[in-house]
Parts: structure tokens; sequence; C-alpha cells
């Protein structure tokens, strides 16, 4: 496996024996400042998972990856293609933001801002740079949780693949790269296309299949000007179309779905000597169509919306150990709704001006010190202004080498949603979070992280049964949430064996009626063992354990609270070099077909197999 973890305060590296012995300064993360940074000069907390690590594990999507993180659950209403949730730390999914190539994908059409992950091609990852923590110093609204920033894959040399997949539930992909250098340009062209059976999305899971396709294109341009300017075009759309089913209605055969998004991105970078600049534009479009019966006969609810953003940052490094980035950036966000009754346009635009500070001493009382200070305001034109902030001081043992601790000091905030601002009760505020998280461990032996937020002007919703609507308001109490997460990893010399651990213990995480958190397990471990073995040859086994969850049962009118039961599913993956050109992946997942549930009454898959091959010219 080739992951690399920054817990918090030194570069903990959970990857192959050869990978670990990667220089920490070779480690660039542009999730931290919006600026390609040595992951060393960071305080955050920071996860990276390489496409390396998504092929050696067999994941077959972006949240499957992202749960074997500490700190990270998810829970999904059935299988391919259908509605997907990711908690960070006890939050949900609405507070953390989803990035595509630096591009938020907050989804403004949505009751909830919560992005959509299950239509993005885990093929297409280069990787996956996981931020814990509130980022709103950096990234504005969303960002209260952290920031997952999702890098495609891009050409740097003349090559192509292409690769085929198979498997359970009568599975097929197919994809393809191209990638072409010429002068001082470059061009990158690819394509996936997924097909599947599935699942039925409401137990039982045998029952009425509910099918899955999934297309998606990735074109990247890049143009060197002059001696230090350089400039890049990006284009992304995926589209996933998609079978569900009504409450309690495994037989569904009408409802469906449809999901579209295109990204456009043109940047121009600038980098002489101590002084580089960004400048971004970008255009996000979202058409969403849902069509089914109910009790009260034939239904649809079709959304669009688009995102558009202005950016420019700059950085300056005063000296190796000490740089400064400034920047600011312009959005204009749209929605527009028909639920085949009413419809609703609302738009919102925001202006925002933002500055990080690094600073590292090489020896304060023993230990490297880094400082991290970020300064962030936002000016909305229809939400309350909010001002946001991240402090982080790291120590690293120059007596004891990796030995290291931290503390982070952090601010953030989630913007309403524009269908909970036109469904007010009165003018919502932003939802905040104030939080700090503190760190220690040594090496990749033992890493520990304790987090606190607390969060106020929560954004909570009632039903009023006479009108079948739904109002928002902000719940004045706050709400404090507390937890623990460990990880560590030894690797057994030379014999190719590499075992490892995470462990997510959430400690306080009561909501405003002093119930836990829908959908979060109070415990969650991941334990995996990998061997390396010949040249380019691994296999590996995962098991993964979610305790016992709260959730509601929205089949009963009203939704009455239910207790899922906990679970552990163990998963086997093989990949090998079959020769220069070929490679073969194998995922067996869910080896003991374990029947669980992430959420009430929706299915979950049983015992599948999952076979890659990639061709490489």
């Amino acid at each position: 496996m080739k992951k690399i973890i920054y817990s918090v305060t030194i570069a903990t590296l959970i990857s192959s024996p050869i990978l670990a012995e990667i220089e920490l300064a070779e480690v660039l993360v542009t999730s931290t400042t919006k600026l390609p940074q040595n992951i060393s000069k960071t305080t955050a907390n920071v996860t990276v998972i390489t496409n390396e690590e998504i092929e050696e594990r067999g994941y077959q999507s972006v949240s499957e990856a992202l749960s074997r993180i500490a700190g990270f659950s998810f829970a999904s209403n059935g299988g391919a293609g259908q509605t997907s949730s990711i908690f960070i730390r006890g939050l949900k999914s609405d507070n953390l933001l989803i990035l595509l190539d630096g591009v938020a994908l907050t989804d403004y059409t949505q009751p909830s801002v919560a992005s959509s992950l299950e239509h993005i091609s885990i093929d297409s990852i280069q990787r996956i740079e996981v931020v814990k923590g509130a980022q709103s110093g950096i990234w504005g609204a969303g960002a209260a949780a952290g920031t997952v920033n999702i890098i495609t894959k891009d050409g740097i040399k003349d090559k192509g693949s292409i690769k085929l997949k198979a498997g359970s539930y009568g599975t097929k992909a197919i994809g393809f790269t191209l990638s072409k250098i010429f002068g001082d340009g470059s061009i990158y062209i690819a394509g996936n296309l997924l097909d599947t059976d599935s699942i039925s999305a409401i137990l039982p899971s045998d029952a009425e299949q509910d099918s899955y396709r999934n297309k998606n294109i990735n074109i990247k341009a890049s143009l060197k000007i002059g001696n230090y300017g350089s400039a890049s075009l990006f284009f992304h759309s995926y589209n996933g179309t998609y079978d569900f089913d009504g409450p309690s209605n495994a037989d569904d055969n009408i409802s469906k779905g449809d999901s579209d998004q295109k990204i456009f991105t043109f940047t121009y970078k600038y980098k002489k000597d101590t002084l580089s600049v960004n400048a971004k534009i970008s255009r996000r479009d979202i058409k969403r169509q849902l069509e089914g019966s109910g009790a009260w006969g034939p239904w649809s609810y079709d959304t669009d919306g688009s995102n558009t953003n202005y950016s420019i940052v700059s950085n300056y490094d005063f000296s190796p150990l000490q740089s400064l980035s400034v920047g600011t950036e312009h959005s204009i966000n749209k929605a527009n709704t028909d639920n085949g009754a009413t419809t609703s346009n609302e738009s919102f635009k925001n202006t925002a001006t933002y500055a990080n500070y690094t600073h590292t001493v090489d020896q304060i009382l023993g230990a490297k010190t880094t400082f991290n200070a970020t300064l962030r305001y936002d000016r909305f034109d229809k939400f309350e202004n909010k001002t946001t902030y991240r402090f982080g001081i790291k120590r690293e043992c120059i007596a004891i080498d990796g030995l290291h601790g931290s503390i982070n000091i952090y601010t953030g905030y989630k913007a309403p949603s524009l269908f909970q601002f036109s469904n007010s009760i009165s003018t919502l505020k932003p939802e905040s979070i104030q939080g700090y998280e503190l760190s220690f461990g040594y090496k990749k032996l033992l890493n520990i992280s304790y987090f606190s937020n607390k969060i106020k002007n929560k954004i909570d919703s009632k039903y009023d049964p006479a009108t079948f609507s739904t109002s928002y308001f902000n719940n004045g109490d706050g709400v404090k949430i507390t937890g623990v997460e460990l990880n560590g990893e030894y690797s057994f010399g030379e014999s190719g064996f590499v075992a490892g651990a995470s462990l997510t213990h959430m400690i306080d995480f009561q909501d405003d009626n002093g119930k836990d958190m829908q959908r979060i397990p109070k415990n969650s471990i991941t334990v995996y063992l990998d061997y390396y073995f010949a040249e380019d040859t691994h296999i590996g086994i995962v098991a993964n354990y979610a305790g016992k969850r709260r959730d509601l049962d929205y089949s009963v009118f009203p939704a009455t609270d239910t207790t899922l039961d906990s679970y552990t599913t163990a998963d086997l993956t093989y990949s090998t070099k079959l020769s220069d050109n070929f490679k073969l992946s194998v995922a067996a997942k869910n080896i003991f077909d374990k029947k669980y549930e992430t959420v009430k009454s929706y299915s979950t898959e049983g015992r599948s197999i999952y076979a890659t091959i990639e061709y490489r010219f």
C-alpha cells in the first residue's frame, strides 16, 4: 500500500518499504495553501491516497477509499451510483469541502450542499489529498470539517493505456488514457465507461436490480509561456444514470435518475525565483433529473445550477523557511429547481480575501518548530459575512528523531444551500464551527490525534405534514463533538510484510436532543496486512469494523429511532505486473459475505470479485 499520512505534525509514511524512503521535501500538496507546498511545511493533518494504493486496495469508489482513513466513515443508499454520504470526525458531508483538481464540488442545487462523490470514476484519479480540521481560513464555505482534493491523472510524457474491468453483478468497464508532449506543451485525454446491474437499493439486495451507468471524460492541456509562465486548460465531464427505489419498495422499476456535471478551468501560472502567482477561472455546470411514482402518482424533480469562480493567489518566499501567500476570489452560485408543481431560481455571490503565513525555525528548545497562520474574510450578498482563521504549531524533536507533537486551532463555517435559504423560517446565518486538534507520535509506529469541535447556529429543519413542506432555521444551541484517532504501521524488515491499523473513537457526538448523531459509529477500526514479493507483486488483506450507530427509520411516519448493528468486513487484494506492458489487479470484497446496513433498510453488496487488466504503451 502506498499511502502518505502527515499526522498533523510530521509526515508519517504509511506505505510500502520502498515508498517509505522518499524524502519529505519531495512530497507536494496543493490543498493547504492553493499552491504547491512541501508537506513538511504544513501543520495540518494531511493524508495522501495515491493511485498505487487505489489499485492495490481494489477501491471501487471514492467513498470507499476515504472510509479507510482514521476519522472517516460512510453511508450509502444502496449499491453503485446511489447517494452516499461521508462523515468526518462526526460531521456530515456538507461540512467537508470536496474539490476536483482544485474546483469546489459544493452543490447548491441540493437541499444540503454536500458534494456528490458517487459519479466520479475511481480509475481517473492520480491521488486524493485529505486535510482534516477546518480549512475555511483558506477555502471558505463548506470546509468546516476539512477538505478532500481529488486530483485526476495527467500526461507527463508520450504514453497511453487501455484498462478493462469485469466483476460481480454484471459489472463491466473500459477506460483509456492518451498523452502527447509537443514542444513546450502537452495534452492528455482520458475516458472511462462503467456499466453494472448492481443490487437492489432497498432490502432485500437480491430484489429487482437497480442498474448504474457512468461516463467520465477528462482533458488536460498545458503550454509553457516564456521563461516563467505557463497556461493550462482542464475539462472534466461526468454523467451517471441510475435506477433507485422508493421508500420500502424494493421492486420499484420506475424510479430513475440522471446526474450530469461539467467543469472547465483555465489557469495561468507565473514563477520566478521566490515569487509565484496563480490566476484561475473555473466554471461548473450541474444538471440533475429524477422521476418516479408514489402514492399520489408520478412525480419529477429537476435541478440545474452553476458555480463560476475567479481567483488569484500569490506566494513569496522570504527564505527557504519563511513564506507568505495572499489571495482573492469571487464566486457566483446559481440554482434552479422544478418539482413539477413549483419552481425556484436562486443565486448568491461571494468575494473573499485570505492570507497564509508559514515560518519554520530550525531549533527552539531542542526542536524544529513550524508555525502556520491563515486568515480569511468572506463577504456575501445574502448571508452573514464571515471571518475565519487557523493557527498551528508543530514540534519535531531533534534529540529523538521521529518524535513529534503539535496543536492546531481553527474556525470554519458552512453557508446555507440556496434551497435552505429560500425555504427558511427567518434569514439563515452560516453554520459555524470552532475547534482544535492535538497530536503526537513517533515515526510510523504510532500517531494519536485528539479533536474537539463546537458547532454554532446549526442549520436544522422542521417538516409540516399538513403542507408536505420542510422549513429551515438556525438552532442557537451549541453542539460539541470530540474524539480520538490512532494509526500506526510496522514493516517487518526485509521480509516484505507490512502491517498497520487505524482507530477512530468518538467521545462526545450527541445532537441537540442528547442523542448520538445519525449514522456515525462510536468506534471504527481498520486493520491490514500486506505482503510485497517478487517484483511488482502484492497481496493484501484488510478488515474493517464499524460499531453500532443510530439511524432513523423513514419507512414509518413519523420516522422513529433505530439502531444499526455493528459489522466487520474483510477484503482480499492481489496485483502484479505481468510484463512491461500488462498489469493485473484482483479485488475480492466482503469475502465472508457479511450482511449489514449503513443506512436503515438500504442494501450493501455481498461477496463480490472484480478483476482489472491494464495495457500500457
